[in-house]
Parts: structure tokens; sequence; C-alpha cells
């Protein structure tokens, strides 16, 4: 009798912990992102209430990102983790903190791109990975999904707050609308520009405005001076006008072929938090260039 008693007891104390811990984590009001443009969209929509963490620190390449303990307990810490969708460090993140916490896959709905990552090889051929771009976030248009992606996870985690979520959202949908019809009237007589870029992450912004994106990167890798020449024929070829670094991938050849082909040196920040700012910056830097139409 007193072994079941103390069976019983030993329960209830494990049903208390699992309770109190289930408390915790309602009382904390955590969610989690993958990268800065997404806490942007996600503070816009879940509200002060909210306490919104980013797991990507400044700087930090996603393509090589091996997430630390401290971003494992952020995760598990929160009543939802959201991700972009196709980040390659994403999938290992959520191999290793199993299940327990809600995942929001906010690419959802996307017109996903693919085989944007095409790399020349010394002899002059080529080859292509035929993964998803991962740069969702670097459009307008695909901004808004995801944030509607966001507002109907929030409305589910927390239905209460539903209106509050809603008028939120709507409010952040209308300033991504004006956002997109800004860059569209900036870049209406630009279609078919060629721009530069070390990294192909402006796979979806170039789509959205009918430009012509020339990745000249090798891998992640320097390059030879085949490999440079190379690059630097096909960005005449196609007269580019702007090259737009990226501290995360850029080296010190950007900045060469970037002197050796004329164009001018844009930098940008995709993955920061005001990145609605960023692509009007982009979009003023190829507007203010005369190449429309050049290199078809």
């Amino acid at each position: 009798m007193k072994r079941a008693s103390l069976y019983i007891i030993i329960l209830l104390a494990a049903i208390n912990m699992a309770c109190g811990r289930h408390q915790a984590k309602e009382e904390q009001r955590m969610l989690t992102v993958s990268i800065e443009p997404q806490r942007y969209l996600l503070e816009r929509i879940a509200g002060p209430e909210w306490e919104v963490n980013t797991l990507l620190a400044g700087g930090a390449d996603p393509e090589n990102y091996d997430p630390p303990m401290a971003a494992l307990k952020n995760v598990a810490d929160s009543r939802a983790y959201f991700k972009t969708g196709h980040i390659a460090f994403e999938n290992e993140l959520l191999r290793r903190i199993g299940s327990g916490t809600t995942i929001v896959d906010t690419s959802a709905g996307i017109d996903l791109i693919e085989g944007t990552h095409t790399h020349h090889d010394g002899n002059g051929g080529h080859h292509t990975h035929s993964d998803i771009d991962p740069h969702v976030w670097t459009s307008a248009k695909n901004a808004r999904i995801i944030a509607r992606n966001m507002l109907n996870a929030m409305i589910e985690i927390d239905p209460a707050g539903a209106q509050g979520y809603t008028e939120r959202y709507n409010r952040l949908a209308a300033t991504i609308d004006s956002l997109d019809r800004a860059i569209s009237t900036m870049l209406a007589h630009h279609a078919g520009s060629a721009f530069l870029v070390w990294h192909p992450s402006l796979s979806y912004f170039a789509r959205d405005y009918s430009l012509e994106q020339l990745s000249l990167g090798f891998d992640n890798k320097e390059m030879s001076a085949e490999q440079l020449r190379q690059r630097i024929d096909m960005a005449r070829q196609h007269n580019a006008s702007v090259f737009f670094l990226q501290p995360e991938f850029d080296n010190r050849q950007s900045r060469q072929l970037a002197e050796a082909t004329g164009t001018k040196a844009i930098p940008i920040s995709p993955l920061g938090y005001d990145w609605a700012d960023d692509l009007m910056n982009i979009a003023r830097a190829i507007s203010s260039t005369n190449n429309s139409g050049h290199g078809k």
C-alpha cells in the first residue's frame, strides 16, 4: 500500500512539473524566427505582448550556420518556430529539437524558384544545383504571403488575440503593397536590365520586376585568373552597371570584379532587419542606371 502511495506521489509530482513547464512556456509568450526580415514582419503582427527571437546572428553565413545550444533552447522555449522554409540550417535544427514546438513554414504558398546556383568551371562549362532558392523574403510580393502565413499561425496559437493580429496584419499588408507599387513604378522602364551579385540572393526580386540577376560567385571559393576573366566577360556582355555586395558572402574578389567590370559597387543587407529599406535601395540603384533592355 505504501509503495502504491509512493508511485502516486511521484506521478503527481511529474504531472505538476510538466504543467509548470507548460505554464511557464505560456507565460513567456516567446516566438522564434530564423532571420531578421522575418522578425520585422512577425513583430508587426504579433504586437508588443510577444517577444520575437532571431536565430541567425548578425553577419553570420546562413549556408554554414550551426545553431548553438542557446539557439536550440530559444526554439524549445518558444510557443512557435517560424522557419523561412528552405535555409539549410533549418532542417538540422528541426532534427535536433524534435517534436513539442509548433513549426510554421512561412514560405507556404510561394511560387518557388529552383536552379539559381549555377557556377562556371575553369573550362568554360557550368553546373547547376537544382535546389530551391531559399531567399524568398527578398520580394515584396512574397513578403505579403509570408505575413499572411504568420497571421494564420498567430490566430491558431492565440485565438483570443485574433482581432488584434488581423488589424496589425492589415496595416502591414498595406505597407508591403505600397512598397511593391513604388518599386514597380521605379523599375517600369528597366525591364531586362542586368545586375551583378556574388551570391544569387535576389532571384525573387529579379523575377518580380523582370530583371536579370547575374551571379558571379564560385561556390564561395577563390577563383583562378581564367575564372575571373570569364565573369568579367559575362558582365560586360550583359552591360550590367550595378554590383550588389552582400557581406555574408562576398570576399575580396567581389571588389576586384566590380572594379574590372566598371560596375558601381552597392552594399546590401538582405538578411538585415530593415529589409524594406534594403529593397528600396536596390530598386533606386538599378533605376539610376541606363542599361534598360541591354544585353538582350
